[in-house]
């Protein structure tokens, strides 16, 4: 494998994630069904892809010129001029090759380079990146004759992840699973951003005797499994390095118990930055710290963008126009082999990358189930025979006391004093009090809203506990066009609430949250809306552009837009 081949099958290697292929979760499980075609097609596939392509516009210069010297030492053995001999034809037809021929490994080597030029300016560690640059000083965006137009970097992928997303992250060693887990977290809430003096750290739980049956760290050789338990909180002495710490002491109870995939966790690897080295336990709690505080994006047609970008980049860069109608015109004949090259093969790496970002998009833009539904109701909308039920609920009882005090209500000639657990009576006289299904059986819920007739008609509110896209698609037609008002109270973007992204697109990560949620959210408006945002000086003249391109396409009054300035 020549070095250019070699580096650009590394930088596909990176693209697909294939080192992460003992990832047993999420996308990866799809990535692992392909990963075994994937591998041939780089190891196999690719090469023969591009021979195939080149092979007509190409000539094997050492086989040229090893069939030349045969040539000229026959004729010198018997004595006679290689222009007077019978090879004379073969002799100058070759001589013409080689002079007017392009060396195949040459051009391959041509194309390979070519190609990683053109990936890698779209992708970092795996990740797709949204930065169209063909050359130094030279980016494009896609324009259509617009008088003005609001363009940041990310406008075409869906931002994803607008909170901290703490899942189990499970791997494989072995025949064995290793699962991290979270016991405990915490996060800044109604829009703050953790100062330096509180930033929250992963560490290891650390096992007390409230939840004796908690353990940091927890193998079971019958199923297979290693559980590694964490918090995520604000450590108490900030100076601690936590991110060493885990490792070590992961590393030690491995060690030191010789659990059976000891050797596969803890054996060096390579890291693929130069000749430094890691462990799989290493990399993969790098991992999963990475994966639940990074932020996250899928583009929307990533496809139709990098044929787009492909097809720019050949234009711009690999064919030379200045030398048509030159004495260089001959070159042409090898642009166009390296042009078919580059273009075929890049189709084929851009499908595979489309299906890939195609079933993340499916995944993110499908209505998601609602895992559990509860109702706020009073006192006078339930029949009194799920009286006797109610009183006997502690849970019910005591937010009762929490929220309205009605321990503090005592008997006289008018009013029913409250006992624990209280008297139908007292129910009966206290009619606007609030039951929360959440603290009754699934049982008393179902008997209850089935015994509630209209309940649509009867509910005058509705509380989404949800990421706001999933949200708003959800509610589509249930509520379409029928909202008055809207406010939103997003994060502004200020150092209190920044939205951070690890190619530090600050704004244009803000603006693709907005752009999103904001678009979901027309179908609900009335035909006379108000739509509010509260903001900051930090968005506010972006929000004010990005509000007049939304509801300019729409053709929504702007006067149905209001921006609430906070200093």
């Amino acid at each position: 494998m020549s070095d250019k081949l070699d580096r650009f099958v590394g930088l596909m290697k990176g693209i697909f994630e294939l080192d992460k292929s003992d990832l047993d979760f999420g996308i990866y499980r799809i990535m692992n069904i392909r990963k075994d075609e994937i591998q041939k097609f780089l190891s196999d596939g690719l090469p023969k892809k591009v021979e195939e392509t080149l092979a007509p516009f190409a000539n094997n210069t050492g086989d040229i010129e090893k069939r030349l010297a045969e040539i000229e030492t026959t004729c010198n053995d018997v004595g006679v001029d290689v222009s007077s001999s019978k090879m004379a034809e073969e002799y100058n037809q070759l001589k013409a090759q080689l002079v007017s021929g392009v060396d195949m490994s040459a051009l391959e080597a041509d194309v390979y380079s070519a190609l990683y030029n053109f990936f890698n300016r779209y992708y970092d560690e795996g990740d797709f990146i949204s930065k169209r640059r063909y050359k130094e000083g030279v980016y494009a965006i896609p324009y259509e004759g617009e008088e003005v137009k609001l363009y940041w970097a990310n406008q075409d992928q869906y931002y994803i992840k607008t909170s901290e997303n703490f899942k189990d992250y499970t791997f494989k060693a072995d025949d064995y699973t290793i699962h991290f887990r979270i016991v405990d977290a915490t996060t800044e809430q109604n829009n703050n951003k953790e100062s330096n003096d509180s930033k929250r750290q992963f560490m290891l739980y650390t096992e007390n005797d409230d939840f004796p049956e908690i353990k940091t760290f927890e193998f079971n050789e019958e199923n297979k499994e290693l559980i590694i338990r964490f918090i995520f909180d604000v450590p108490e002495d900030k100076k601690r390095k936590y991110k060493e710490e885990n490792y070590k002491a992961s590393h030690d109870f491995i060690y030191s118990n010789r659990l059976p995939m000891w050797q596969t966790l803890l054996a060096p690897i390579p890291t693929g930055k130069g000749k430094d080295t890691t462990t799989l336990l290493e990399k993969h709690l790098n991992a999963y710290v990475a994966k639940n505080t990074f932020d996250y994006f899928i583009h929307k047609d990533l496809k139709g963008f990098l044929n787009r970008e492909l097809d720019f980049y050949i234009k711009s860069e690999i064919m030379h126009l200045d030398d048509l109608d030159t004495s260089n015109e001959k070159r042409v004949e090898t642009y166009i082999a390296k042009i078919k090259a580059i273009k075929r093969v890049g189709h084929i790496i851009i499908d595979f990358l489309a299906q890939i970002e195609n079933f993340q998009k499916k995944l993110w833009l499908k209505k998601k189930f609602v895992i559990e539904t509860n109702w706020c109701i009073t006192l006078d909308r339930i029949d009194k025979s799920f009286y006797p039920e109610i009183i006997e609920n502690e849970k019910q009882i005591q937010e009762w006391i929490d929220m309205y005090a009605v321990d503090e209500i005592e008997q006289n000639l008018d009013t029913v004093g409250f006992t624990n657990p209280p008297t139908v009576e007292f129910l009966c006289q206290n009619l606007n009090l609030v039951i929360d299904t959440k603290h009754f059986t699934n049982d008393f819920k179902e008997r209850l809203i089935a015994s509630i007739d209209n309940l649509d008609e009867q509910t005058d509110g509705l509380m989404i506990n949800s990421d706001n896209f999933h949200a708003l698609s959800l509610i589509t037609n249930r509520y379409s066009k029928q909202i008055k008002c809207t406010y939103i109270d997003p994060p502004y973007n200020a150092q209190s609430s920044e939205i951070l992204y690890k190619n530090t697109f600050k704004h244009s990560s803000w603006l693709s949250l907005m752009n999103s949620r904001i678009n979901l959210s027309l179908p609900l408006l009335s035909e006379s809306p108000v739509y509010i945002c509260a903001i900051d000086e930090v968005e506010q003249e972006r929000l004010g552009m990005l509000f007049d391109n939304i509801f300019s396409d729409k053709q929504i009054e702007k006067t149905c837009v209001t921006i609430v300035h906070n200093r």
